[in-house]
């Protein structure tokens, strides 16, 4: 909804587009300023705006100097530019974007919490549990890693890359081996009530995906 104390900006190279300039009595009474965006100072549109940009082009990069192409490229830039500025002015952060673009993907990131998006299915082994019996609850949790669990505690975890790792160092030996040989002790956490763009900035990070947890239990893991 259309405010008096908001500023309008109209775009209209000529300055006499028809369908553009019907707004500006509208805008007058209500009591709007007009920032006018137009390559002719003595067009309609300038002559009735507070404020007017120059985009006058040499010529569009059209062949027959036509279709608003060059022109085009600089009304961007300038409508980016005056954004810029106006981000740097109001010291407008994106928790603010976030507000007013709650649906898009920057206002997911900062509204909502690891939980909200979180799965709560975990492939989970003892230290004791053999090579061969790791890989069967890995494959069945479909996620590329299994929890190793003793007394309700995080003891370690084991991922893909530790199975490899472990095959390479120990060959056929490793089947000798049990989840506590080859873990990854003490991974990295991070509490469940922290937001998707803090969890997305620690993930890049530490370079990996971690785990996410509730009072020292781990409650999510991909």
């Amino acid at each position: 909804m259309l405010k008096p104390i908001d500023i309008v900006m109209l775009i209209s190279y000529s300055g006499e587009t028809d369908d553009v300039n019907k707004l500006i009595p509208s805008l007058k009474n209500f009591g709007n300023k007009i920032i006018a965006l137009t390559s002719n100072k003595h067009s309609t549109l300038a002559r009735h705006a507070d404020y007017v940009l120059d985009i006058t082009v040499e010529r569009e990069v059209c062949p027959n100097n036509l279709a608003p192409t060059t022109s085009a490229l600089v009304t961007l830039a300038l409508g980016d530019a005056l954004a810029v500025s106006l981000i740097t002015a109001r010291n407008f952060q994106p928790a603010d974007f976030a507000k007013f673009h709650p649906g898009g993907s920057l206002g997911r990131r900062l509204l909502c919490r690891v939980k909200d998006q979180m799965q709560t299915y975990l492939p989970t082994i003892s230290p004791n549990t053999n090579f061969t019996d790791c890989l069967t609850v890995m494959n069945e949790g479909r996620m590329g890693v299994a929890l190793v669990m003793e007394n309700q505690q995080l003891e370690g975890i084991i991922t893909d890359g530790d199975i490899r790792r472990a095959l390479t160092a120990n060959g056929a030996e490793i089947l000798n081996k049990t989840a506590q040989d080859f873990m990854t002790r003490s991974p990295k956490t991070i509490n469940q009530n922290e937001f998707l763009a803090k969890a997305e900035d620690f993930m890049k990070e530490k370079k990996f995906i971690p785990l996410w947890q509730s009072m020292m239990k781990i409650t999510w893991s991909v």
